[in-house]
């Protein structure tokens, strides 16, 4: 007999690889969770501003000559707020990128408390 055809049942068997990295499932399972977080965070922040309340103010048409700030001062009536606040607010108010605003352009004025 060859030595080398005995299989020697007691001998250490040779350890299994071990696979790094993660299966095809876990991917998945990771997409969905992932996916599934994001949609609740953008659901929350929605929500949270569908419930603002609307401001108060009144609505404004500007004529030829006005600008930003004689329109504030024409609206300014709390001495607790500054001009350039309000002008800012109506900035906001009304999505302008700018100072610059045109005759027959129409303004929201929010209320100064």
């Amino acid at each position: 007999m060859n030595a080398m055809s005995i299989h020697n049942r007691f001998e250490k068997k040779q350890p299994r690889r071990v696979r790094l990295g993660i299966t095809r499932g876990q991917a998945i399972l990771f997409l969905l969770t992932f996916s599934l977080f994001f949609y609740l965070l953008t659901e929350l922040v929605f929500a949270s501003s569908a419930h603002k309340e609307p401001l108060k103010g009144k609505e404004v048409t500007v004529r030829s000559g006005d600008s930003l700030w004689t329109i504030a001062v024409r609206h300014h009536h709390s001495e607790k707020v500054d001009v350039r606040d309000l002008i800012f607010d109506i900035k906001m108010a009304n999505n302008l990128d700018s100072n610059l605003i045109y005759p027959g352009q129409t303004l929201f004025i929010p209320e100064t408390d």
